[in-house]
C-alpha cells in the first residue's frame, strides 16, 4: 500500500516539472516550442521556461551546470514535506531544505532538495505556482498536460526504495524496469536500469490516438528523430511516441494510460523481451534503456 500522511492524505500528489541542464539552450528551446509544441513563457535567471497545462511552467532549460537537472515532485503540504524529510534521512538519503532563492527559482512555496541513490536530483515541493492564463501553444500538438517521467537508475534497488519512501507503489515490472504510480493512473514514473543516471524522457499527455499519429507524421516531415513509436505498452496500455531533439533531449507524447482501481493488486511481471515494451512492434535501437537488448537475457517461458 502507498504511504500516506496520518493514514489519510497522500505524501506526494504529482510530477510537476522538469528542470533540465543542456549544452544548446536556444536550439533546444526551438525544438521544445516550435516542433514539440509547448508554450514558451518569460525566462528568468538564464532559464528558458515552457508550459504544457495550467501550471506556471513544467519544463525549464538551462546551460548552468551548477544547479543541474532536477525533477519536481509536488508534496501535499508542509507536514508531509517534514515527514518525507525524516524518512529519507533515516534511510541515509541526502536531503536538505531549499533556500528562499532556490524556492523562488522553482516557483514554489517550500522545498526539500534530495538525491536518490543514483544521484538524480529530486525537488520535493509544496504549492507549485499555477498560471491564471490559458495554456496556448505555438502549434496544435494536442497536448493537455505534463504526464510523467522516465528516469535512468544505476542503483536500482536503492532508487526504488527512495521512491517507495515518498509513497509511490510499483504497479508492474518489465524485466527490472519498474512502473510507479502515485495517483489513479497506472504510472507517472518509470525507473529504467542504466549505466548512467539522469532524465530519460519527459512525457506529455495528448487528447487521443489521432494526435499521436498526427505528431508522428509531423516529426517525419520535419526530419525529427523518432526514438520509438508509435507504440503501445502492454503493462499500462499507454500509447506513446518518443522523439529526440538537440542534446539528446527526449520528449514523449502519450495517451490512453490505464487507470488503477481502488482494489489493490500485486505488481505483475512481464518478460524482458521486445513485445513487453511495445506490443505494436516498434523498437528503439538508439536508446539502450528503451530497447529489449538492454534487458536481462532470460529465456521466454
Amino acid at each position: 500500500m502507498r504511504a500516506t500522511l496520518n493514514g489519510t492524505k497522500p505524501l506526494i500528489t504529482s510530477v510537476c516539472y522538469v528542470r533540465h541542464t543542456i549544452n544548446e539552450p536556444q536550439a533546444c528551446a526551438r525544438f521544445v516550442a516550435d516542433i514539440f509544441g509547448l508554450q514558451q513563457v518569460a525566462s528568468r535567471d538564464g532559464e528558458l521556461a515552457f508550459r504544457s497545462d495550467d501550471r506556471f511552467r513544467t519544463v525549464s532549460l538551462s546551460s548552468d551546470r551548477g544547479d543541474g537537472t532536477s525533477i519536481g515532485i509536488e508534496v501535499w503540504d508542509d507536514a508531509a514535506l517534514q515527514e518525507i524529510g525524516e524518512r529519507l534521512r533515516a534511510h541515509g538519503f541526502a536531503v536538505r531544505p531549499a533556500s528562499p532563492e532556490e524556492c523562488q527559482r522553482r516557483y514554489v512555496q517550500s522545498a526539500l532538495l534530495a538525491d536518490d541513490a543514483s544521484g538524480n536530483r529530486i525537488d520535493l515541493v509544496t504549492r507549485p505556482t499555477r498560471s491564471g492564463r490559458r495554456y496556448f501553444p505555438p502549434r496544435d500538438a494536442g497536448i493537455v498536460q505534463f504526464q510523467g517521467i522516465g528516469l535512468r537508475s544505476i542503483d536500482h534497488a536503492r532508487d526504488l526504495a527512495f521512491w517507495c519512501l515518498l509513497g509511490t507503489e510499483v504497479t508492474d515490472w518489465v524485466g527490472d524496469i519498474a512502473y510507479l504510480r502515485l495517483d489513479h493512473l497506472h504510472h507517472r514514473i518509470a525507473l529504467y536500469p542504466s549505466q548512467r543516471p539522469g532524465l530519460l524522457y519527459a512525457a506529455f499527455e495528448v487528447e487521443a490516438l489521432d494526435q499521436i499519429m498526427q505528431n508522428s507524421y509531423f516529426m517525419q516531415e520535419n526530419q525529427v528523430k523518432i526514438v520509438q513509436g508509435p507504440g503501445r505498452q502492454p503493462a499500462s496500455q499507454q500509447i506513446f511516441l518518443h522523439v529526440e531533439g538537440p542534446d539528446g533531449l527526449i520528449l514523449s507524447y502519450v495517451t490512453g494510460t490505464a487507470e488503477i482501481g481502488d482494489r489493490p493488486r500485486p505488481p505483475r511481471q512481464f518478460l524482458p523481451i521486445a513485445t513487453s515494451l511495445c506490443n505494436w512492434g516498434s523498437e528503439s535501437k538508439g536508446v539502450p534503456e528503451l530497447s529489449a537488448q538492454s534487458l536481462p537475457n532470460r529465456r521466454e517461458a
